[in-house]
């Protein structure tokens, strides 16, 4: 890169003239110039505070781009915790490209430049893993994804993750052990997905579910909190007094709430969709019956379709949101029908400041004084508020049957009819202030409050 003073020196002479805008992200983990004429300037790496970007920029005329994995690099040694480097190297992965800085959770976020965020959005449209470009970037992809979700809906764009994910096929017994001790050191899963180039989501899910004396004992969301919903999938439906016959799945998953819904004797029909290919091909290999079709498609194509008709329940239980989905189901429900729905993984994170403005662009609720608890409170009301909005913009109103609030994520069964008188119900259920839409008398237990359920269950043989 050559003499870094002398880059520098440089720099500052250009920052004189008023011929350049010098962009610095001092906490980014990136450096570049923006110059006004086209000049080709290498990378500044301001290697006191070992800041590191996978890929250099280009300046002028050309844009910094995310290309592949071929193209990523090992980052200094010195940039990784040591405890990380000596679990690679106990299992003989000490030569293994590390495309990322190797910290463990909860270092300090970082503000993004317009110019990384362009270079996240162009890889996304070209198509590109979440995952490389978390590589590229050192990103959490789920605060990718929310950038990529207000962008898609500010240019009227569909946000879809079909076609960029990577395959499981370097998930191996060996890779999967050393990265099991990799996370119980406290390496982020996302970024163990990019060191063994493995889809994040796939990784997370291994690592939370598979974690060893985490399911049951430590309320893993991704095991005990999932056996719960489950639970309470199956109540309601044996609790439910009009006939269901025909279920869709939206997020279908690798099957399991499939195995209880294909245990009813009324439903006739049911019809599972899930985009990443990988669990699709599982939920092939779990669930093997007639009356069950099955989609690797984009949910929101099949939604804004004529092809999938009207049902009695519909489930919708995002890994992250479901945002858009809420607005498009009404037209696929019956006048009396359930609807499932959960609020995913940006319910964990909404409390972020970034993402608060997320949260509003999606559901309406802005509040940015609150702090992170009392956010994390409210924010479930405000959700379901949205939903009720959307209810009533399509003719329905509902009763909330259950509630939870899950450590990631929060649950809602609705029982929802078809009125056309619905103002009585709205002026009694939801409340339009400053921050948005607040549905009123809510009550929605934490999941602590209530997991002798599932441990009563459980001794009773529940196994679904």
């Amino acid at each position: 890169m050559g003499d870094l003073s002398l880059h520098q020196s440089i720099a500052n002479t250009i920052l004189a003239n008023k011929t350049t805008l010098f962009l610095l992200a001092n906490s980014v983990k990136l450096n570049f110039l923006a110059i006004s004429q086209p000049i080709h300037f290498p990378t500044i790496e301001m290697q006191t505070n070992k800041k590191f970007i996978q890929t250099e920029f280009s300046f002028g005329d050309e844009q910094f781009s995310i290309k592949d994995w071929g193209n990523l690099k090992d980052v200094d040694k010195s940039l990784h915790e040591k405890k990380f480097l000596d679990i690679l190297k106990k299992h003989s992965f000490e030569t293994r490209l590390i495309p990322i800085p190797l910290k463990g959770r909860y270092t300090k976020g970082r503000k993004w430049a317009e110019i990384e965020f362009e270079a996240c959005f162009q890889a996304w449209q070209e198509g590109k893993s979440l995952t490389l470009i978390a590589a590229t970037l050192n990103r959490n992809p789920q605060d990718m994804i929310y950038k990529l979700l207000d962008r898609c809906k500010e240019q009227n764009l569909t946000f879809t993750q079909k076609g960029r994910s990577i395959s499981s096929k370097n998930w191996t017994s060996k890779v999967k052990e050393c990265a099991q001790e990799l996370f119980e050191a406290g390496l982020p899963a996302w970024k163990i997905a990019a060191v063994f180039e493995v889809d994040f989501e796939h990784v997370e899910k291994e690592l939370f579910v598979n974690r060893k004396g985490y399911g049951h004992e430590k309320k893993n969301p991704f095991s005990i909190n999932t056996d719960h919903k489950q639970y309470v999938n199956e109540l309601v439906l044996n609790h439910c007094d009009f006939k269901i016959t025909r279920v869709l799945e939206a997020f279908a998953g690798e099957g399991r709430f499939t195995k209880i819904l294909q245990d009813i004797d009324s439903v006739k029909e049911i019809f599972c969709i899930e985009e990443d290919h990988d669990t699709f091909l599982k939920l092939k290999s779990n669930i093997k019956n007639d009356q069950i079709k099955m989609f690797n498609n984009d949910n929101l194509e099949l939604l804004s379709s004529n092809i999938l008709g009207k049902f009695d329940l519909i489930d919708l239980d995002p890994f992250v949101t479901c945002h858009k989905q809420i607005e498009m189901v009404w037209q696929h429900l019956n006048d009396r029908a359930y609807l499932f729905v959960t609020f995913g993984g940006e319910y964990r994170r909404s409390f972020i400041k970034t993402n608060r403005q997320s949260i509003y662009h999606r559901y309406g609720f802005l509040d940015n004084r609150s702090d992170n608890s009392e956010y994390l409170e409210i924010i479930p009301n405000y959700f379901l508020g949205f939903v009720a909005k959307k209810a009533l913009e399509n003719g329905f109103i509902f009763e909330v049957q259950r509630a939870v609030r899950y450590a990631n994520n929060c649950r809602f069964w609705l029982d929802v009819k078809k009125r056309e008188y619905t103002k009585e119900w709205e002026l009694k259920t939801i409340q339009t202030d400053t921050k948005g839409t607040f549905f009123k008398n809510l009550t929605i237990p934490r999941f602590k409050e209530i997991r002798k359920e599932i441990d009563d269950a459980r001794k009773a043989g529940f196994s679904r």
